[in-house]
């Protein structure tokens, strides 16, 4: 028999040809099966007296048989609320006598019903959410390094007009100039990393969670899920906005070392998510470089420099 191809999709295997999707499940053997082997299951002499059900989470058969990891023997038989955690009778007469206590079927969906709200929250929320910071985040860096290109041209259009010394004074100012733009750059650089680290681990969170959904249930089905599973996603980070401020040009009258011109400052605008362009919650960093030992004033230390050339 040829073999069937399902993908991108998630079901439980049928035990017999290990293809096809479980629909069945044998109470005698036990074993799950998908319909042809159902068929062929109670077509043969010497299983065709088991007793076969459709497999189905609301089904008490869905459920055997699971045996308890404490009593080895003992088939698991309800589900403590107190402890979390599924029991034997056995269980029940040695440690947990008067806890309340529930069905299996009952209790396995109530965590199948958590499991699921947190894959819709990733799925619906978290997800949406964090694809659209990165979207923004890609369009800023472009309009970030357009506005970068214009000044730079402003600051290369400024140091043509000057002597040998003042086109000295431009290319090392341009190189302060760039090693700003990079250090914007590589802000938003690695804001966009997180934000991408932060979606991958939504999606191996989502697949956890759909695996856990879809798996015939074992003991372990039956561990709580960890209530703060979500918490480091429900908060969306800040991100800034990235701005220069505009090149001032110096006057060429005057001395050439003392008025070169204002380089841009990086500014970083940090705002909170969803809150727009308002100053009133929005705060301005302002990213300067470490003082240099010397008390010489950056644009005649630069002249001075170029006079070695």
């Amino acid at each position: 028999m040829a073999a069937k191809t399902y993908s991108a999709q998630h079901f439980v295997e049928c035990d017999q040809c290990e293809e096809n999707p479980a629909q069945y499940f044998c109470k005698n053997c036990p074993g799950q099966l998908c319909k042809e082997c159902k068929t062929e299951h109670k077509n043969r002499k010497i299983t065709k007296n088991h007793e076969i059900t459709e497999l189905n989470t609301k089904n008490e058969a869905f459920f055997g048989p699971l045996f308890c990891t404490d009593h080895k023997t003992k088939q698991i038989q309800c589900f403590c609320v107190h402890c979390k955690i599924p029991l034997c009778t056995e269980c029940i007469i040695e440690s947990h006598n008067g806890h309340a206590i529930q069905k299996l079927t009952k209790a396995y969906k109530e965590i199948q019903d958590d499991l699921q709200k947190k894959k819709e929250k990733i799925e619906e929320d978290l997800l949406p959410k964090y694809a659209m910071l990165l979207k923004t985040e890609n369009l800023k860096q472009s309009d970030f390094s357009k506005q970068a290109q214009e000044i730079e041209k402003e600051i290369k259009a400024h140091t043509r007009q000057l002597v040998r010394i003042v086109k000295q004074v431009g290319k090392n100012a341009t190189e302060d100039f760039q090693a700003k733009l990079h250090k914007g750059l590589q802000r938003i650089v690695d804001s966009e990393v997180e934000i991408q680290r932060k979606i991958e681990k939504l999606k191996q969170t989502k697949d956890l969670l759909s695996a856990k959904i879809e798996t015939k249930p074992t003991v372990s089905s039956f561990e709580p899920v960890n209530e703060r599973l979500l918490d480091e996603f429900e908060k969306l980070p800040v991100l800034p906005k990235y701005h220069f401020s505009k090149f001032q040009p110096g006057k060429i009258e005057s001395m050439i070392e003392k008025n070169f011109g204002k380089l841009p400052i990086l500014k970083i605008d940090t705002a909170k998510p969803n809150e727009g362009d308002s100053d009133i919650d929005s705060q301005e960093e302002e990213v300067e470089e470490e003082e240099s030992d010397s008390e010489v004033p950056y644009n005649l230390r630069l002249v001075q420099e170029s006079r070695r050339f």
